[in-house]
C-alpha cells in the first residue's frame, strides 16, 4: 500500500473518531504529512472555475499537502481555484489546485482528483422553497455573452448564472443554453466556439433551434447591450426594439405555453469606468432608454420582466465594478455570476 494511501485513510480514521467523540472542528488539523514525500514540480496561477467538493475530499494547507482537513463540513460550498500546482507523489505526477470559498473566507490545496463539476447531480444546492415546483422543468436561455458564462476573456466552463440558477432551482435537467458572447438582437451571425458552429444572433439562434424552445418550459432572454455598442450596425433603437419584438414572438409561436423573462442588460460603464445609463452610442439612444424600451416592450408582450438591480440590488454598483466584472465594464467575475444565479433563483421562486 502507498504511503499517499496510508496517508489518506489516516486522516479519514482520526476524522471520523473526532466526529463520533463530538470534538470535529471543521477547520482544526487533522493529521501531518511528511513534506519529503511531494516534490512540487511548479505552481503558477490559473483561469478561475466553480468546483464543488467529491464526497470524501480532504483539503489541505498548503502545496506540499501536509496538515490535512477533512472536508465534509464544505460539501455544499462552491470552491473557485485560484492556482494550480503539478506534484510529484512517489514519483507519480497528479495536479494540485489552490481554491477560495466564494466569501474568500477559506484557502486550501485539494487534488483534482478529489473536485468535480457543479452541475454534477450529487451537488445538492436547492433552497428550501422551490419545493418540487421546478423539478421536472425544462429551461433555455438565449443570449450574449453574460448568460454564456463568458468573463470578457474565456469561459467559465460549465458555471454561468444559469447554471447557478438550475442548482438553486432543485431541477433534474441541465440548463439548455443557447447563449453565445456578442450576440446581437440585430443579425444573423454564426460563429464558432472552439471548433464547433454554433447559431450566435438571436434571430438565426432561435431559427437553429426550433425544436428545443418546443419543448422548454421557461425560455430566458438576456441580449441587447451588443447592439448599443457602436458599429454595432443595428441601427437606432426603434430597429433594435421592433426586432426585438419579432424574435419574441417567434418563440411564443413556437412554444405557447412556456414561461418566457426578458432579463434587461446588466449595468454597463466604459473603458473610464463611467456608468453608460446616461450616455448616447453613434445611433441616437442612452444605455438606459435601452433596458427602459426592452422592459416596456417585455411587458406589453406578457413577457415577466427580470432586472438585477432590483432583485439583487448592490450586487453591482458604480462603486464596486472594478471587482465584480472581471474587465470593470460589463463580464461578471465566476463568483458573481452565482450570486447572479442565487438571486434569480430566490426571485423564481417568490413568484
Amino acid at each position: 500500500m502507498s504511503w499517499f494511501i496510508k496517508r489518506k485513510k489516516l486522516v479519514i480514521f482520526l476524522a471520523s473518531f473526532l466526529i463520533a467523540g463530538g470534538v470535529f472542528i471543521a477547520t482544526g488539523r487533522v493529521a501531518d504529512t511528511s513534506s519529503e514525500e511531494v516534490q512540487v514540480e511548479y505552481s503558477s496561477p490559473v483561469i478561475t472555475h466553480a468546483y464543488a467538493l467529491k464526497k470524501k475530499a480532504i483539503l489541505y494547507n498548503n502545496v506540499k499537502l501536509t496538515q490535512a482537513i477533512n472536508g465534509s463540513s464544505f460539501l455544499k460550498t462552491a470552491w473557485y481555484r485560484t492556482h494550480a500546482a503539478k506534484l510529484s507523489i512517489n514519483g507519480k505526477t497528479q495536479t494540485a489546485y489552490q481554491v477560495k470559498d466564494n466569501s474568500g473566507k477559506y484557502t486550501f490545496w485539494v487534488l483534482r482528483s478529489q473536485l468535480k463539476s457543479i452541475n454534477s447531480n450529487s451537488y445538492k444546492l436547492k433552497l428550501a422553497g422551490a419545493n418540487n415546483r421546478f423539478y421536472h422543468k425544462k429551461i433555455g436561455f438565449f443570449g450574449d455573452s453574460i448568460p454564456s458564462g463568458w468573463d470578457g476573456y474565456h469561459f467559465y466552463m460549465n458555471n454561468s448564472y444559469p447554471d447557478w440558477m438550475n442548482k438553486y432551482l432543485g431541477t433534474d435537467n441541465r440548463v439548455e443554453n443557447f447563449s453565445v458572447p456578442h450576440a446581437k438582437i440585430v443579425g444573423k451571425r454564426f460563429a464558432y466556439i472552439g471548433t464547433t458552429r454554433v447559431a450566435q444572433d438571436l434571430p438565426v439562434a432561435i431559427k437553429y433551434h426550433e425544436n428545443d424552445i418546443r419543448n422548454m418550459n421557461m425560455i430566458f432572454i438576456h441580449i441587447g447591450t451588443n447592439d448599443y455598442t457602436n458599429y454595432s450596425g443595428s441601427g437606432s433603437l426603434r430597429n433594435v426594439i421592433a426586432h426585438l419584438k419579432r424574435n419574441v414572438m417567434a418563440i411564443k409561436l413556437l412554444n405557447p405555453t412556456a414561461k418566457l423573462y426578458g432579463v434587461l442588460p446588466l449595468t454597463r460603464y466604459d473603458a473610464n469606468g463611467q456608468n453608460r445609463q446616461n450616455m448616447s452610442d453613434m445611433y441616437g439612444y442612452t444605455f438606459g432608454q435601452l433596458r427602459s424600451a426592452e422592459a416596456k416592450l417585455y411587458r406589453q408582450l406578457g413577457v415577466n420582466v427580470i432586472n438585477f438591480d432590483t432583485i439583487a440590488p448592490n450586487l453591482i454598483t458604480d462603486q464596486n465594478k472594478d471587482i465584480v466584472y472581471e474587465d470593470h465594464e460589463i463580464h461578471p467575475t465566476p463568483q458573481v455570476a452565482q450570486k447572479l444565479g442565487y438571486y434569480l433563483a430566490k426571485y423564481l421562486i417568490s413568484k
